[in-house]
C-alpha cells in the first residue's frame, strides 16, 4: 500500500529585486510531500548494498519506473525502513543491511533469513517539487504550487499574461522553511557559452554541394540516451531532427555508437583499459566512415587537464587520420558530490570541462558547450538537478535537448 502525506504550509520570505515586485515578498511554502509504502515484498540481496551499483533496490524509489532504473539518492526517510519477515522485524546491521542514502538492501552478516526467502519492507520517501511566484496579467503576485516528483519536478504552467518571477525548489524533506528561492534572471537565450558555430567547414561545404553526410554521435550512457523518455528524445536524435530542419535537402545520417559507463580510454585502448561489454573499440568509429565525429564523455570528467592534453590529441589524431572533422561536447552538470559543490548556483570548475574549451580553442575545434548551458539553469530559475532523470548523471528529456541546442550552433554559416 502506498500513501502520500502533505503537511501544513510554512512561510518564506525571499527577494525579487528587479523584477518589479516589492524587495521581500512573505509566501507559505507547503513542505515537501511524503508517500508511504507498506508491504513491498522483495528478496534481500547476497551483495551489501553499495550506492545505485549493488543490492535490492526499493521499488517505489527507482526512478523511470517502480522496479526500474536506479534510486533516487537522498529521497528515502532517514530511518524509515522496517523489514519483517513473516511477521516478525529483522534486526538491522544483522539479519539485513540497508544503505540509508540510496534505498537499497542486502542480507546481513548473522541473518536469520536467507536470499531466497521473501520478506516485506515499509519506509517512507520523500518527493522534490518546484513552487512559482507569479505576477499574473493584472499585476498581483501569487505563489503556484507545482507537482511533486521523485526526482525532476517542473514549474507549474503559466497562463496567458503570467510571469514567473522565481521558483521556490522544496527538495528532499524541506519543511518549506528552506525552500531555495531561484529567481528568473535571465532566458537560455541569455546564456554566455564558448560554442563555437563555424568551425565545421569540410562537413558545411559536404551539405551545401548536397554530398551524403555521415555523422557518428560517440559517447557514454548519455549518448546511448540514458534516461530519455523514448530514443527519439536523446540529444542525437533531436540533434538530427535539428539539421533536417535546418537542412531540409541535405544527405545527412547520424549514427549513435557508445556505450553506457565507458570513457574515451578504453575506446582508445581497449586493451589496456578494459569495459566490461567488451564493445568498447575504436575500429566501431573508423568501420561507420564518419565526416563528423561528435564527442561527449561525461565519464571522462575526471581527466586532469595534461590528460586531456594527451588523450584528446590522439583523439584527434584518430579523426583526423579519418578525413573527419571533430565536434567535442561538455558535459552536463551532475549530482553535486560528482561535481564537488555544495551549492547549486556554483559556477562550472571541474578541470576538464575547462581544458576541453581550451583544447578546442587551442586547436579550432568546434565545440558545443552544454556545461555553460547548464550552468546557466540557475539564473533561469531552475536547479539543474531537476533536470537529471536518475538523480545522478542523467539528464531527462529537457537536459538532452540542451546538448541538441549547443550542437546545432556549431553549424551557424559563418567564421570561426
Amino acid at each position: 500500500m502506498i500513501r502520500a502525506v502533505i503537511a501544513a504550509a510554512w512561510s518564506v520570505v525571499f527577494g525579487l529585486a528587479g523584477q518589479g515586485a516589492s524587495a521581500e515578498v512573505a509566501v507559505d511554502v507547503v513542505p515537501a510531500s511524503v508517500v508511504t509504502v507498506e508491504g513491498e515484498q522483495l528478496k534481500l540481496s547476497p551483495q551489501a548494498p553499495r550506492v545505485w551499483a549493488e543490492g535490492t533496490k526499493l521499488r517505489q524509489l527507482q526512478t523511470i519506473a517502480p522496479g526500474v532504473g536506479t534510486p533516487a539518492p537522498g529521497a528515502l526517510v532517514p530511518g524509515s525502513v522496517v523489514v519483517r519477515h513473516n511477521g516478525r522485524v529483522l534486526t538491522a546491521g544483522k539479519d539485513y543491511l540497508a544503505d540509508p542514502v540510496w534505498g537499497s538492501l542486502g542480507i546481513g552478516p548473522d541473518p536469520s533469513v536467507t536470499t531466497d526467502d521473501v520478506v516485506t519492507v515499509d519506509y517512507r520517501y520523500s518527493l522534490r517539487r518546484l513552487d512559482s511566484r507569479i505576477r499574473m496579467a493584472d499585476g498581483e503576485t501569487i505563489l503556484r504550487q507545482g507537482n511533486p516528483h521523485l526526482t525532476v519536478p517542473q514549474p507549474p504552467a503559466l497562463q496567458s499574461g503570467e510571469t514567473r518571477l522565481a521558483n521556490l525548489f522544496v527538495d528532499y524533506h524541506s519543511d518549506g522553511k528552506n525552500a531555495e528561492v531561484f529567481a528568473v534572471e535571465a532566458t537560455a537565450a541569455d546564456a554566455p557559452t564558448a560554442t563555437t558555430p563555424g568551425r565545421l567547414p569540410a562537413t558545411l561545404a559536404r551539405i551545401r554541394s548536397g554530398e551524403p553526410v555521415k555523422i557518428v554521435c560517440w559517447g557514454d550512457s548519455v549518448t546511448v540516451g540514458g534516461d530519455a523518455s523514448t530514443p527519439e528524445m536523446r540529444y542525437a536524435a533531436v540533434f538530427q531532427r535539428m539539421l533536417a530542419k535546418k537542412y531540409p535537402a541535405a544527405k545527412i545520417n547520424v549514427e549513435v555508437i557508445a556505450v553506457g559507463g565507458s570513457n574515451s580510454r578504453q575506446w582508445l585502448w581497449p586493451d589496456k583499459h578494459v569495459h566490461h561489454s567488451g564493445q568498447c573499440d575504436w575500429r566501431r568509429i573508423a568501420d561507420a566512415h564518419p565526416n563528423l565525429v561528435t564527442l561527449e564523455f561525461v565519464n571522462d570528467a575526471g581527466l586532469s587537464p595534461e590528460m586531456v592534453d594527451d588523450v584528446y590529441s590522439e583523439i584527434l589524431r584518430r579523426v583526423t587520420a579519418l578525413d573527419a572533422e571533430l565536434l567535442l561536447i561538455t558535459p552536463h552538470f551532475t549530482m553535486p558530490s560528482m561535481m564537488g559543490i555544495k551549492s547549486l548556483r556554483e559556477k562550472e570548475r571541474r578541470p576538464y570541462v575547462l581544458a576541453l574549451r581550451q583544447f578546442a580553442e587551442k586547436h579550432g575545434l568546434a565545440l558545443a558547450d552544454a556545461a555553460a548551458r547548464w550552468e546557466h539553469l540557475a539564473k533561469e530559475g531552475l536547479p539543474y538537478v531537476t533536470l537529471l532523470l536518475n538523480g545522478i548523471n542523467h539528464p531527462d528529456d529537457r537536459g538532452h535537448a540542451l546538448f541538441a541546442e549547443e550542437m546545432i550552433k556549431c553549424f551557424a554559416e559563418g567564421s570561426p
